[in-house]
């Protein structure tokens, strides 16, 4: 399904249509991924399993998913709406990781998100599922696409019951527990963010082998809440207990005791002098996703666009 033709200088991409015309009902993105590595790597290790791809999707358990004790709720409430765990990669974000999976949706981020997220996603490892929709059948949405529509919006107004960040008791925008791949051509792309060449292989053999993935994800979940303590998201009592500890955490909290504003700028500052394991690091970052107002910069749109339930079927 990759086209070994370069019929004129004018092509940019092996990428054949018929690969894209399946992952994506956006031409205008086929038209930017096919030009990404990622993706042209990706499309070399599954180009050849469509349509069986399109029943795949990922969904990433974030830092805070550890910290509040969300990930066996998130399991089990995708395992509810239909989509089963065929493998799974643990790892930990850093800048490069963080900018690649939302590369296309940074461009509508503040400085102060992006600069949030820098502090809170590196704090603990983040759990990749890579997830089979039981109910998925040829012809029928995409695996990405269901999810996604079921995931609900990062912003808590915008959320209804049925949506699987309202299930989880999402905090705000920030700590919102998951990211969900948004369409398959994001499912191929975010695989090769995270894995080579070897790991892919065995990811699809994993896929192809229908492979139970269940007990390496609850491993590593016993894993990460051994090493990690739980916390409670509660802005007033992570100022309570910053009130205890040595140095700038104390001093903010000390002042805001008495009265005074703290300013954002002021609470990343000190949260990037404590390391990753620092039992009061979430108390901050607790603090920083309340005091964070502006998420998105106004009259800016994304440089794809959004996936919405409204599929209409491949193009």
């Amino acid at each position: 399904m990759l086209s070994d033709a370069m019929p004129d200088q004018e092509r940019l991409s092996e990428v054949d249509q018929e690969i894209l015309g399946q992952v994506t009902w956006s031409p205008e993105k086929a038209r930017i991924y096919s030009l990404e590595q990622y993706f042209r790597e990706s499309c070399w290790t599954f180009g050849g399993d469509l349509p069986r791809m399109l029943g795949i999707t990922l969904c990433m358990l974030k830092a805070e998913a550890t910290a509040g004790r969300r990930l066996r709720p998130a399991v089990q409430a995708l395992a509810g709406a239909g989509f089963r765990p065929v493998d799974v990669v643990v790892f930990r974000h850093g800048r490069q990781t963080i900018r690649e999976v939302w590369r296309h949706h940074f461009n509508i981020a503040t400085r102060d998100r992006v600069e949030a997220m820098d502090l809170i996603l590196p704090t603990a490892d983040t759990v990749c599922l890579v997830l089979r929709d039981t109910e998925w059948q040829p012809g029928r949405m995409p695996a990405a696409i269901r999810l996604n529509s079921l995931k609900g919006p990062a912003d808590p107004d915008q959320r209804h019951p049925e949506h699987l960040r309202h299930q989880l008791g999402v905090v705000n925008g920030l700590f919102n527990f998951m990211h969900c791949s948004d369409e398959t051509i994001d499912v191929f792309r975010e695989i090769a963010v995270l894995c080579d060449d070897d790991r892919r292989a065995l990811m699809r053999e994993r896929i192809l082998g229908d492979h139970d993935a269940l007990p390496e994800v609850l491993a590593a979940f016993d894993t990460l809440e051994r090493t990690h303590p739980v916390h409670d998201f509660d802005f007033g009592l992570s100022w309570k207990r910053l009130l205890d500890v040595p140095g700038a955490p104390g001093e903010l909290a000390a002042r805001r005791a008495a009265g005074e504003e703290i300013a954002l700028a002021e609470v990343m500052a000190a949260t990037r002098e404590l390391s990753y394991e620092h039992p009061n690091r979430w108390d901050l970052l607790t603090v920083i996703t309340h005091l964070l107002e502006d998420m998105n910069l106004p009259g800016v749109s994304t440089s794809v666009p959004n996936v919405t339930a409204d599929w209409g079927g491949p193009r």
